[in-house]
């Protein structure tokens, strides 16, 4: 060190006291102030050093802090602002504030000012342009970072892979760490637990076996973290038994072990289970509860994730992005209107329309509960719509017998660019045949093998035979369902042509055709019941007294009708035959009353 910057760096000791005290922006301005009255100004590089050991303090300072990416770039401003130039602690901070700013071209300039400033081979820079360029969702600037590091260390290689894993390219992130492994870098807890994620992502069982090996290899398997990631991956790839064997396993359980626990279990169907590690674990938090209540909506128990979702207001307990959309979800299946608005309602409008997954789910809500126009205005205001808003939305159409204008909005997606997926084809297939347009329905069923190299699947088959069935294209649609030799037709498509056949009269193809529906389900009631009434019809009492003698031969009973509605927050049930409901005296009255005025 030369003696004129000693003496400066002494000088600036009065400075020292004041950087704990700074926090703000403005803090740095005063004190580049005081440097100069102290007379360390006339040495330009000293001044420097000491405005960038500053100026690092507070970086450091706030990055501690979790300040908001603001605040460190208005600090990395001003020291720019005063012509000192940065050094690679400087420059890391900084890149570190980029991800929580989204700004991709942030990131672009610092890494363009780190290779001006003589960085470009810096391992704490490069590094942190790998994690900055990862976290911004742009993988491949990272890679190209990484190529360019001419020591890669583990937290160069975990930094990557954990960027794969970030950006869903889980078959990138194995290769990579296989990469890793070969080039006798030593993994870590952390880079275990990315592989364990891209692992789960992949249904991996075996490579996630491997893992488990490695972190007892690399004596990691007592961390937490680890395990919690094992567990994870385990119940991903469908193997509660080992999830299971590791969780009583751990010594020290947190909240994310249970949490696994509850998500693994309503995974395999176990809700039970998953109700009874949800009851048993210590302290919960809005994951545990909305782990609880998607794993009741995936197992199709909608009253009971409305029950779990009032269980959680009633607890004082904030509720998370995902408790809501498995709300609003179980709200839709079950017509819960009332609750779905409540909830719509409690949300922040403006913030809304920029989510675009909770969006979707009202979106999906309201069609289903049959407020159509709502749906639309709040799809409208979607900034942004993925493939699966603009699929629920031609869904909601369709379903509503809005042929023309689900026609119309499929256009619309095509000019914004968002490409159909088989679900899209789905939508508008249905729509055509709610409507009976044969023509559209045929010429959109060839554009998606034709246009977008979509292979027709048994969704498809079935709007197809109950488009052309309904039309009285009986034959047409036969031939269809023998010609696609690739598609397994299902119970539903079988069950459209043999509607179809007994509304135009087609008896004997009737015949084979329920016949194929009882292969796949023996006891399907629809098939004997359709047979019988065709019969019926046709005054063969013979083949309807022999249908009949075939279903009490196999038990076969007809399904008793239920529906439900819901009432100031309540889902009521109605199962034919079965006068359980509390209120049914009442209920009763009310019909009988009803009933008289109509005849009076």
């Amino acid at each position: 060190m030369s003696k004129s910057l000693a003496r400066c760096l002494s000088l600036a000791k009065p400075c020292v006291p004041l950087l704990e005290a700074c926090t703000q922006v403005a803090h740095l301005s005063q004190i580049h102030a005081l440097v100069i009255t102290k007379g360390l100004s006339q040495n330009r590089h000293a001044s420097n050093a000491v405005l960038l050991q500053i100026c690092n303090e507070l970086l450091r300072s706030h990055s501690r802090a979790n300040s908001p990416g603001t605040v460190l770039l208005a600090l990395y401003k001003q020291l720019l602002r005063c012509d000192a130039k940065p050094n690679g602690v400087t420059l890391s901070l900084v890149l570190k504030a980029c991800p929580d700013l989204k700004a991709l071209g942030l990131v672009m300039g610092v890494h363009a000012q780190s290779i001006a400033f003589g960085f470009r081979s810096d391992t704490l820079v490069l590094n942190s342009l790998i994690h900055a360029y990862a976290a911004c969702g742009s993988v491949g600037f990272a890679h190209d970072v990484f190529d360019e590091l001419p020591d890669r260390d583990q937290i160069a290689w975990t930094e990557l892979i954990n960027g794969y894993v970030r950006s869903g390219r889980a078959k990138e992130a194995v290769d990579l760490f296989s990469r890793m492994m070969e080039a006798n870098v030593r993994p870590d807890g952390i880079s275990i637990v990315a592989a364990c994620t891209a692992c789960s992502q992949l249904g991996d069982l075996s490579l996630g076996r491997i893992l488990e090996g490695l972190a007892c290899k690399r004596g990691v398997k007592d961390n937490t973290h680890v395990v919690n990631s094992l567990i994870d991956m385990y119940n991903k790839c469908g193997s509660i038994d080992d999830a299971w064997k590791l969780f009583d396993e751990m010594p020290h359980k947190d909240v994310v072990s249970w949490n696994s626990m509850v998500a693994g279990s309503a995974r395999t169907g176990d809700m039970e289970a998953a109700r009874s590690l949800f009851d048993q674990t210590p302290i919960k938090n809005e994951v545990s509860w909305s782990s609880l209540i998607n794993g009741y909506v995936q197992n199709d128990r909608f009253k009971q994730a409305l029950s779990t979702y009032k269980e959680m207001i009633d607890a004082g307990v904030a509720t998370n992005e995902a408790a809501i959309t498995g709300t609003v979800t179980a709200c839709a299946h079950l017509g819960a209107l009332h609750l779905g608005r409540q909830i719509h309602l409690s949300l922040d409008e403006s913030k809304l329309c920029h989510d675009t997954v909770l969006s979707t789910v009202l979106v999906d809500m309201y069609a289903k509960c049959g407020c159509l126009d709502t749906a639309r205005s709040l799809f409208a205001r979607m900034v942004h719509k993925s493939q699966v808003s603009w699929n629920v939305m031609l869904m909601g159409l369709a379903i509503h017998g809005k042929a023309a204008e689900c026609l119309e909005l499929f256009s619309e997606m095509s000019k914004d660019g968002t490409r159909p997926s088989s679900t899209t084809f789905v939508a508008i297939l249905s729509a055509c045949a709610y409507a009976g347009w044969i023509e559209e329905g045929r010429a959109l069923f060839d554009k998606m093998t034709e246009s977008y190299g979509i292979t027709p699947r048994t969704e498809h088959l079935s709007c197809m035979v109950h488009l052309l069935g309904r039309a009285g294209h009986v034959p047409e649609a036969c031939d269809l369902v023998r010609a696609a030799s690739h598609i397994e037709p299902d119970v539903a498509t079988w069950g459209a042509l043999l509607s179809s056949c007994k509304l135009h009269g087609y008896a004997e193809l009737a015949d084979v055709v329920a016949g194929k529906m009882l292969e796949l389900d023996p006891c399907h009631t629809g098939a004997y019941v359709q047979l019988s009434s065709m019969y019926a019809s046709e005054n063969k009492w013979r083949e309807v007294v022999e249908i009949r003698r075939v279903m009490k031969g196999r038990g076969v009973k007809n399904r008793p009708g239920w529906s439900w509605f819901e009432l100031d927050g309540t889902v009521h049930e109605f199962l034919v035959g079965v006068n359980w409901h509390r209120s049914m005296r009442e209920i009763y009255g009310a019909l009988h009353a009803i009933d008289l005025h109509i005849n009076a």
